[in-house]
């Protein structure tokens, strides 16, 4: 899949379409919980994705754009409340060498069907 990060940034990025997270020392030992407002908006928008199928586990991938690597990663519900990402998680952590207390931010690239990750160098989206 080939997505210039140009590309991404040539229209204003959409609000309702990015969670940013900061990570807590749960999300480092388990599963990383999402936001739940910020998840169900970006749900809304993806649309087609039910209750029943958060519940196994739904398959996205996580862009790298800056590295050029993807990550496969389940999007979950527990009891229609409580959002998490699953298995996945601990690579893509591991990879980003994510720690507690920094934010990883991801925004639903809805042309592709991804989600993208905004943490850039430079911080360029602070």
């Amino acid at each position: 899949m080939d997505i210039a990060i140009s590309n991404l940034f040539s229209d204003p990025l959409h609000p309702a379409l990015i969670i940013s997270k900061t990570i807590s020392k749960t999300d480092i030992a388990e599963n990383m919980r999402l936001p739940k407002h910020e998840i169900e908006s970006v749900l809304a928008i993806m649309g087609g994705v039910t209750a029943e199928e958060l519940q196994i586990g739904k398959k996205v991938v996580i862009s790298d754009l800056v590295e050029g690597d993807q990550y496969e990663v389940f999007l979950k519900c527990l009891n229609n409340k409580r959002y998490y990402i699953g298995e996945g998680w601990g690579k893509l952590r591991d990879s980003l060498d994510l720690k507690e207390g920094q934010t990883l931010k991801l925004y639903w690239y809805q042309d592709f069907k991804i989600f993208v990750i905004l943490n850039f160098p430079y911080n360029l989206l602070d």
